[in-house]
């Protein structure tokens, strides 16, 4: 099945370890998360508390400062796959 999921993707992921944080609730709301693969169109996601984590949010990047938009297509255990439905932008002043 793995390989058939992986035959659908549209570009290549490489495995990454990042921080990555789940913004939601109209930016009132984080929910910590490490990136394990990532790609120009989605990413999997380790996330501890995946159940308040809804089916669309913003991502942000710590490591690089960007924000975007994205909707989980899997999810599995402590794991999400999202594909990014916005292009990376610089993230705004936060809070957090």
């Amino acid at each position: 099945m793995e390989t058939d999921i992986a035959n659908r993707r549209k570009s290549r992921r490489l495995r990454v370890l990042k921080d990555g944080k789940i913004v939601i609730h109209n930016n009132w709301s984080i929910v910590d998360c490490c990136v394990k693969d990532w790609s120009e169109t989605g990413a999997r996601l380790k996330c501890e508390d995946q159940l308040a984590v809804p089916n669309e949010f913003k991502l942000f990047l710590p490591s690089d400062n960007s924000i975007r938009e994205a909707r989980v297509v899997w999810r599995r255990e402590d794991y999400l796959g999202v594909v990014f439905t916005s292009p990376a932008k610089p993230a705004p002043p936060r809070k957090w």
